[in-house]
């Protein structure tokens, strides 16, 4: 068993697959440590729901080059949330062979494909968002990457209290996810109106998996505060941005309390714990 692994009930120590303090059971399915949890239940084959090509496949997505660029080359244990086959940091893991990258998912199918990356310390562990096994202050980044804007703010709110809890004390929280206003209105438009999945969002009786909790830019930067951390930066995707006129219009003429709520189409949060 993975050293760094506890059990996320009572953070006691594994043996053989089972807690020694509460009897916590976990088991190991081609390469993936399964963690069971409601949690888990609830987004398991969440990839085949979506439909979409770059799930269906067998093979991993094309590792990028973009988000790596977030974690500190000195970290040693990394989470990557909601990190499906790993691709966002498998590069990471690949250029850094001493830190221990760890891709937390909740979809089997998905974590599956981890392993075909050959990267021995990229590790995939189904389980919860909200109930790490990971020990207090043992994490220097915890990542995610278009994974908040599926959880009710509770979800999200425990989510944030668990990152604080296994972050150390100058820890990274990174959280990637798409701007509210572009997902739920030009977003649908360019697909013809197809997508209202935030809809979810008001039917309390419905367990919702797709993009029904999107916040804009300040709204997220406000949340993640309230829980205990800094946001030492708010990197904006914004539409046409590497155009040259496009450029010159949200320099000059463009408010940015305009452009980030209405003509962003992801951002990247960068905050420490505090």
């Amino acid at each position: 068993m993975d050293k760094n692994i506890i059990c996320p009930k009572c953070k006691g120590d594994f043996n053989n697959f089972k807690c020694n303090q509460c009897g916590y059971e976990i088991e190991e399915t081609n390469g993936v440590i399964i963690f069971p949890s409601s949690l888990v239940s609830t987004f398991d084959g969440y990839s085949l729901h979506t439909g979409l090509e770059q799930y269906m496949s067998e093979e991993p997505n094309v590792a990028s080059d973009y988000y790596p660029r977030y974690i500190d080359d000195n970290a040693s244990i990394v989470l990557d949330i909601g990190g499906g086959d790993g691709m966002a940091l498998a590069n990471f893991a690949k250029g850094n062979c001493s830190a221990n990258v760890y891709v937390v998912d909740a979809d089997i199918k998905n974590l599956s494909k981890v392993s075909k990356r050959n990267i021995d310390n990229l590790k995939p562990l189904n389980c919860s968002a909200t109930s790490l096994p990971f020990k207090d202050k043992s994490v220097d980044v915890v990542f995610t990457l278009f994974m908040v804007e599926h959880m009710y703010d509770y979800q999200y709110s425990d989510f944030l209290f668990e990152a604080k809890r296994v972050l150390k004390d100058d820890g990274k929280l990174i959280i990637a996810t798409d701007s509210d206003f572009y997902d739920k209105w030009v977003h649908p438009l360019f697909n013809r109106l197809k997508t209202t999945s935030f809809l979810e969002k008001y039917n309390c009786e419905k367990v919702a998996i797709d993009h029904h909790n999107l916040k804009s830019p300040f709204q997220t930067k406000k949340f993640v505060e309230r829980h205990g951390f800094f946001v030492q930066d708010v990197r904006l995707h914004l539409i046409s941005g590497k155009r040259l006129f496009a450029a010159l219009m949200y320099e000059i003429f463009i408010p940015k309390i305009f452009y980030q709520k209405f003509l962003s189409t992801m951002f990247v949060v960068v905050a420490r714990k505090i």
